[in-house]
């Protein structure tokens, strides 16, 4: 059980830090071109990661090509195309319509595992996802109805909801089996691969770009970005989603709209609303429902063909 409680804090600090990452993008988005901002942000990220996966931890693993393909699937869906689709969208949206789209990012997770991983959806699960999405209603209508219709902002929230698919994709294809490694080799290969992917864009964009006229604060975004988006949630949500079902994982995502309305309060100087903190308190409870009492194991829930391999299932073997 304490295994548990420690992926429970892993995917929720992993997701509290997604959250973040919002708020920081609406700083940055008028300020840096999209895929160079997305680019810098990976780059410092893999600073760090290389030298901890192979300078100081020096692991090194032969990849079949299944794992590279499951993992250059993850570098596609969770950062190239979930973090350029997210600037790309707040570019042309609010980050309250933005909020509102992001409400449906547990239940595609539900919906992808269930169609990809074969997964059972339980019933303490489809309570949660309940509390969960009903808190995130809670929370994005006030700002939805105060705001009044989306006309303008139609191409935005569809980029949003890409970008939204694309995180839950992510999640999913992080339970496939693939040969042993631990979460920080596991990060710095996906982010190695949306770097390379990235570097025609960022190149681009760089091009012309005047770096000498950068803000302070653009640079400390850029920053945070690269060392905790990029890096710190990755190794965490890897290290909490190998100990917990996919279906499960997905109800912390709703960790990140909470994320970002507080990081909202105190940076932006936005209001906290009593809707706010209803749907926060419900989005806890469906946390705290879906994960109590699980009806089967991770790897049971998963079936055969995707049971999680881990350097303790080699060695009991």
């Amino acid at each position: 059980m304490g295994e548990k409680l420690n992926a429970y804090l892993d995917l929720t600090l992993a997701m509290a830090i997604a959250g973040s990452a919002v708020v920081v993008s609406k700083m940055m988005v008028a300020r840096i071109p999209v895929f160079l901002a997305t680019e810098l942000g990976i780059m410092i990220g893999l600073v760090f990661l290389l030298l901890v996966t192979f300078v100081i931890k020096k692991e090194h693993h032969r990849l079949d090509k299944k794992t590279v393909t499951v993992l250059l699937g993850q570098a596609l869906a969770g950062i190239v195309l979930y973090r350029v689709f997210i600037f790309w969208g707040l570019q042309l949206t609010s980050a309250a319509n933005s909020g509102l789209i992001s409400s449906s990012g547990p239940a595609i997770v539900v919906i992808l595992a269930f169609l990809i991983l074969k997964e059972k959806i339980a019933k303490n699960n489809a309570i949660g996802l309940l509390f969960v999405i009903i808190g995130l209603l809670c929370i994005n209508l006030y700002t939805y109805f105060s705001e009044g219709t989306l006309d303008s902002s139609v191409l935005g929230n569809f980029l949003i909801l890409i970008a939204v698919t694309g995180e839950g994709l992510f999640s999913v294809l992080s339970k496939i089996t693939v040969i042993p490694m631990s979460p920080v080799y596991r990060t710095t290969l996906v982010a190695g691969m949306a770097f390379i992917c990235l570097l025609p864009f960022a190149i681009n964009d760089a091009w012309g770009y005047p770096f000498a006229e950068m803000s302070l604060q653009t640079i400390l975004c850029i920053g945070y970005y690269g060392v905790f988006v990029s890096f710190i949630s990755y190794v965490l949500w890897f290290r909490g989603i190998e100990k917990v079902a996919a279906s499960n994982a997905a109800i912390f995502t709703s960790v990140v709209p909470v994320s970002s309305i507080i990081l909202a309060a105190i940076l932006l100087n936005e209001k906290i609303q009593l809707s706010h903190l209803l749907g926060m308190s419900l989005i806890i409870c469906g946390i705290l429902i879906a994960t109590k009492n699980p009806q089967a194991s991770p790897s049971e829930m998963a079936g055969p063909e995707i049971k999680i391999i881990t350097a303790e299932n080699i060695e009991s073997d």
